[in-house]
């Protein structure tokens, strides 16, 4: 047998079997991917979170420094407000705070218009025309800034500046300036786990402290981003990549109401975990685990179903080809249903075949049954005839002779039809063509003489009958032809010509029709000491016996008169002959 075609795969049991267990393996999947996705969301966050705490503890330092100048300046500032009018007491509180904090190289006090009342140093700058002094114009609270650079220091040094109010008033502002190696300082001794690099810086994207020194933002930041980008109003942890590529984590914190905030980026090797599968394993496990379930669940079902199904079906197969060498065998190592089923195929084919061995040797003995009918029925026929053969020999009147001739005719005739008949094999659908061409053909091979002149046409279309129609038409034929054989005679100008024809009408009808040339006088049969009358009366009860209808006398033709035999009949078939 071929392989199965393409479209005849999806009926198969293996495929619907695997369709099925995927249908039920999608729930089970989609709620393992969403567990998944869910652990690793909250393993992010964590991841987050952490990042977050460790950002923020690698600028603590710093941001411990700015608070305690923060309020270092506000202590300050309400005391070198008070010493405003002597200015030698109040440049001696600055010198002394400078001196003993060790951390700030500059404190000084100015009035509200940018002028400065007193100082610890001289100042290199005009404090009133810096940015910091418009940033306190602008706003209400302490301002952190990079200041102008230090002669020769080549660093650039933090500027706090905060107002000093008195009554609910600004009177002025108390300005330090810490030194850059102060923040270094602090950050030199912080903790292990610090991110790549950090960057303190303003809220308008003033940086004023870098890890390390030298770092240009530039370099790190996201690309096509700057400091002032990041939303400013909550912390936030983002993945992108930088200007060369790199991929980088970002955490950006607000410090101290929203005007100074840290970024910390993270390289993926600084990262405190970097063991989370990406979401493509996840995808690419869940992927695995359904192909394990269909290749475990193909093997199970073609081991215990499939392959016992295959050898059940060879069995039928190899049994209705007609093997009856080797029974189906039981198949006792399948599961109990599909063994059971075994049982019961080899139950069928043991029934079976007995039976078939019962109608065999049934089938044999009607045949041989039938066979010594045929052989009584043969010779009990032939000799009918030799008695009659016997009988005309001794009877002297040329009337009596012939009426014997007849009669043996007719009995060779229902020989020849039995004969025909018997050397058939099949009984219930007969050819009348076949079987009238050979009765018809042994006629004409005895009464037609060569030299005779007489002109036989047969004209026997394909026509099938059953038993009960096919015998009494021989039987009508025979009769025809035997009278037209008898009364044929050549017209005038013309040979004698007989024409038989047999054919099926669009109706459904079969039409015999025999036709003989005559002479000019009376019809034919004209003696009925002859026999012509009694053929006559044997065509009309076989017309009766074939429900047909029968139409015979003379006629003219092209070639001149003639006689002419038609019998029309529908035809009868087997079931409706039982119904009758």
């Amino acid at each position: 047998m071929g392989r199965p075609r393409l479209g005849t795969l999806s009926r198969g049991l293996t495929v619907r079997l695997l369709l099925m267990l995927s249908l039920a393996l999608v729930p089970l999947g989609t709620f393992a991917v969403m567990q998944n996705e869910r652990a690793r969301s909250e393993a992010q966050r964590s991841i987050d979170t952490s990042l977050l705490s460790m950002t923020y503890a690698s600028i603590s330092g710093e941001l411990a420094l700015i608070r305690g100048a923060l309020g270092s300046a506000d202590a300050l500032g309400r005391t070198a407000l008070r010493n405003a009018d002597t200015p030698e007491a109040c440049v001696e509180d600055l010198e002394d705070f400078v001196s003993q904090s060790g951390l700030f190289r500059f404190a000084g006090l100015a009035d509200t218009s940018g002028q400065m009342i007193c100082s610890s140093s001289e100042p290199q700058w005009d404090f009133a025309e810096i940015d910091i002094f418009d940033a306190l114009q602008d706003g209400n609270g302490p301002v952190i800034m990079p200041g102008p650079e230090a002669a020769g220091e080549g660093r650039t040094p933090l500027f706090i500046a905060s107002p000093v109010e008195q009554d609910g008033e600004t009177t002025g502002y108390i300005i330090f300036v810490l030194t850059s190696f102060a923040l270094d300082f602090v950050r030199e001794y912080g903790q292990d786990n610090n991110p790549t690099n950090t960057m303190i810086f303003t809220s308008d994207g003033r940086v004023i402290s870098t890890q390390p020194r030298d770092l240009d933002p530039e370099d790190v930041l996201p690309t096509a981003r700057t400091l002032g980008s990041f939303d400013p109003s909550s912390r936030q942890v983002m993945r992108a990549k930088d200007e060369d590529g790199n991929p980088r984590t970002y955490v950006m914190i607000p410090l101290l109401d929203q005007s100074l905030f840290v970024l910390g980026v993270w390289a993926p090797e600084d990262l405190p975990s970097n063991d989370q599968p990406p979401a493509s394993s996840t995808l690419g496990f869940a992927l695995m685990v359904w192909l394990v379930s269909l290749g475990v669940a193909y093997l199970g079902a073609h081991r215990l179903v499939i392959r016992h199904l295959r050898r059940l079906g060879r069995q039928m197969r190899q049994f209705s080809d007609g093997s009856r060498d080797n029974l189906p065998r039981v198949l006792s190592d399948a599961p109990d249903e599909i063994s059971e089923l075994s049982r019961d195929l080899r139950h069928l084919t043991e029934t079976l075949s007995r039976d078939e061995v019962q109608l065999e040797t049934a089938l044999g003995e009607k045949t041989l049954l039938l066979r010594e009918v045929h052989h009584r029925v043969r010779n009990n026929l032939q000799m009918i005839a030799s008695i009659i053969s016997i009988q005309m020999r001794q009877v002297d009147n040329s009337g009596a002779r012939g009426l014997l001739r007849g009669l043996h005719d007719r009995v060779m005739t229902l020989a020849t039809v039995h004969q025909s008949l018997y050397k058939l094999d099949r009984v219930t659908e007969l050819r009348a063509d076949t079987l009238l061409d050979d009765i018809l053909g042994k006629m004409i091979s005895i009464s037609v003489l060569p030299g005779s002149r007489i002109k036989v046409d047969l004209d026997l279309e394909p026509v099938t009958l059953d038993p009960d129609q096919i015998v009494p038409l021989a039987l009508l034929a025979t009769e025809a032809m035997t009278n037209a054989l008898k009364y044929v005679d050549a017209p005038p100008d013309a040979p004698a010509r007989i024409d038989v024809r047999l054919y099926e009408t669009q109706a459904g009808e079969v039409c015999l029709e025999v036709t003989n040339t005559c002479s000019d006088g009376t019809d034919a049969p004209a003696h009925p000491e002859s026999g012509g009358q009694i053929g006559l009366h044997l065509i009309d009860a076989f017309s009766s016996q074939l429900e047909a209808e029968a139409e015979q006398g003379r006629i003219e033709t092209e070639s001149g008169p003639a006689f002419r035999i038609v019998l029309r009949f529908s035809i009868r078939r087997s079931g409706d002959a039982d119904d009758a």
